[in-house]
């Protein structure tokens, strides 16, 4: 059975949708994985240090 224009472009429309959904869920994590990140980095430089803390003593 060969496929026909339509069901072609529906494909194709198809996989370009879920190119971009994967793309925009990528994108999201990635920037709130930044964000979780740069949260724990400022909340690190603010924290007092503890003298157990430090490896060298």
């Amino acid at each position: 059975m060969a496929w026909g224009i339509e069901e072609s472009l529906l494909l194709i429309v198809n996989v370009l949708i879920v190119a971009l959904i994967v793309w925009a869920l990528r994108r999201k994590v990635r920037l709130k994985l930044e964000e979780v990140e740069a949260r724990h980095q400022r909340t690190a430089e603010h924290r007092p240090q503890e003298r157990g803390d430090d490896p060298m003593r």
